[in-house]
């Protein structure tokens, strides 16, 4: 099975910089499988920049190994430890880089199972048969609020507290992902994206665009374009990942 890749990222509307960092590595004929990752940075003076930079990085740094499918949820582990560490020591050492820090959501594809991990409030959503769901769960606060049945997932949406986040690459001495496994098929669509886009768009409207659109790239602008119409308030990565079959296009 071959893949039909796609990422982009834009500030939005209101932000001056853009402080999301994204890769997306392998996925050619050579090379079939490979990894995504997003990474949305917080923190002033672009210190988020920074730390999304450097989660980007030394995840990155982690994954290029070659790694057997067994191996990828310990690399996956060892690769947000050391970008915690590394996003720790700079903050540590940099007076104005104090308190910066940066979510993380990476995605390795591996031949039928993706492997997915997650710090913070980025996302993973699956596509398949036009359905869409959300594989990874928030680290924040109206997350919880949600799972203990304080509030609903729409009354999420604009709560004061929504952007505040629980568990962040950069805020604690030692920093574990959350890993998932999602098994794919061909016409399933794996996306990942930061908050700029999940905060603009729901399930429901991200589900129709995707429905609409025929591939990776198509997708991902379609997505960023439609949450800079409703708002754009932060900055907005996206990775489209979409499974074929071998000759479609």
């Amino acid at each position: 099975m071959v893949s039909d890749v796609y990422g982009a990222s834009h500030k939005g509307n209101v932000r001056d910089l853009n402080e999301d960092s994204f890769c997306v590595h392998g996925f050619t004929r050579q090379e079939p499988y490979g990894f995504c990752i997003v990474s949305d940075g917080m923190g002033g003076h672009n210190a988020g920049e920074v730390a999304s930079q450097q989660t980007v990085q030394f995840v990155a740094e982690e994954l290029l190994r070659k790694l057997t499918a067994q191996e990828v949820p310990k690399a996956l582990n060892q690769a947000t430890r050391n970008a915690n560490d590394r996003v720790c020591r700079m903050a540590m050492a940099n007076q104005s880089q104090r308190g910066m820090g940066a979510t993380l959501v990476a995605a390795y594809v591996c031949e039928e199972q993706a492997y997915i991990a997650n710090v913070g409030d980025s996302r993973a959503y699956a596509y398949r048969n036009g359905e869409l769901l959300q594989i990874t769960r928030d680290h924040s606060v109206v997350e919880e609020l949600v799972a203990n049945g304080t509030i609903t997932k729409e009354e999420a949406r604009n709560h004061p507290q929504r952007n505040i986040i629980t568990r962040a690459i950069g805020s604690e001495g030692v920093m574990e992902p959350d890993i998932f496994e999602y098994d794919y098929y061909p016409g399933d669509i794996l996306l990942l994206c930061s908050d700029g886009l999940s905060s603009m768009l729901n399930d429901a409207e991200i589900q129709k665009i995707l429905m609409e659109n025929t591939n990776a790239k198509q997708m991902v602008t379609a997505l960023i374009d439609a949450a800079n119409r409703q708002g754009g308030r932060d900055n907005i990565t996206v990775i489209c990942i979409r499974f074929i079959q071998e000759g479609e296009r």
